[in-house]
Parts: structure tokens; sequence; C-alpha cells
């Protein structure tokens, strides 16, 4: 039996890469500084309670394939970016960096061009004012469609990689709803 945990995950700003301050900004602005500090210790907090979850479970760690949101690539890179993203305080990737420690697979998970066009429709909204109102409505219009293209990738990549016997992680954003494309033959369990 092939079986697949799905955890919502909280992207906290190490998560986000280049667009870390300007989101980290933009919190701060809609939130005020207080309640965006506050905030961040839930989402730590959040968290904590995700990794003592995984180490409570009996997992054989060379039969735990890992699916991580907005991963395009496997193998030494994905090795790189997972490295890369703990190291700048990514606690997601910090918990996943210790179950590849332990013998866990790490997949590439997405499809790059699809990432790529959502991030060029993201990166247009910090453009000016004028622009970024343009940019917005262009987004608002394409950003349900590559979500479910991008929910549709993710399924296939769990079909095509997981193997029988073997259990997978899928770290997966709130928006996604990717549990009805999964294989029926895959029992699927949520973490919490």
């Amino acid at each position: 039996m092939r079986t697949l945990i799905i955890q919502a995950i909280v992207h906290t700003p190490a998560d986000m890469g280049s667009m870390k301050d300007v989101l980290r900004q933009k919190g701060i602005e809609k939130l005020g500084k207080k309640a965006w500090e506050e905030n961040q210790k839930k989402i730590e907090k959040f968290w904590d309670e995700v990794e003592e979850a995984i180490d409570k479970l009996d997992l054989d760690y060379g039969k735990v394939r890992i699916y991580q949101d907005g991963m395009p690539v496997d193998g030494e890179l994905a090795l790189k970016i997972v490295n890369e993203t703990a190291e700048k305080g990514s606690k997601n990737y910090q918990i996943i960096k210790k179950m590849i420690e332990k013998g866990a697979t790490i997949e590439m998970t997405e499809d790059p061009k699809i990432l790529l066009e959502e991030y060029n429709y993201v990166k247009k909204l910090q453009e000016s004012y004028k622009k970024r109102k343009e940019a917005m409505k262009e987004y608002e219009n394409k950003k349900d469609s590559l979500l479910k293209k991008r929910d549709k990738f993710i399924a296939e990549r769990v079909d095509k990689t997981l193997k029988e016997s073997e259990t997978g992680f899928l770290f997966i954003g709130a928006h996604h709803n990717v549990k009805p494309l999964i294989q029926k033959d895959i029992q699927i369990k949520n973490l919490g």
C-alpha cells in the first residue's frame, strides 16, 4: 500500500527567498509590527508541533519520499535548496533536512515552467502602484488556473514516484487542493 501524509504549511519569510523582505514589510504594514511579530511566534509554534508529530511517527525513512510545495527539482539541486533554505531559518526546510538525514528522499514536486509563470505575475505586483493594479488584475485572472495546473502536476508526481509500501509526505500550502487528484490506491492521511 502507498501512503501519503499531507501537511498544510504556513510559509515564513525564510521560505520566500528573494521576496522575503517585501513580504515582511507588507505584513508589518498590514498588521502592525507587534501583531506581525506575534503572528511569527504562532507560526514558529505551529512548526514545532509539526516536527514533534513527525518525530512520533514510526517511519522507515528509507521508504519516505518528501514532496515540498514549490520544489521544482530533485537530486543534488533539491538537496542544495533544502540545505540553503534551512540555513536561512526556514523551519519547514529544517524539518525536511532532518528527514533527509534519516534517509528520506526529496522529490521534484512542481513543474518549473508553471512556477516561473506564477513567480513572474507575483514579481510584477512589486512594481509601481499603477502597474501593480494592472498586474493584480492580470494575476487574479490567472491564479486559479495556475493553482489547478500546479495541483494536477503535484498529484501526477506523487503517483509517478511513490512506490508500493512507501510513505510520502506532502508539505503543501493551504490554498492547494491536491487531495481529490491523488490516485485512489494511495491512502491519504493528515499529520495532525
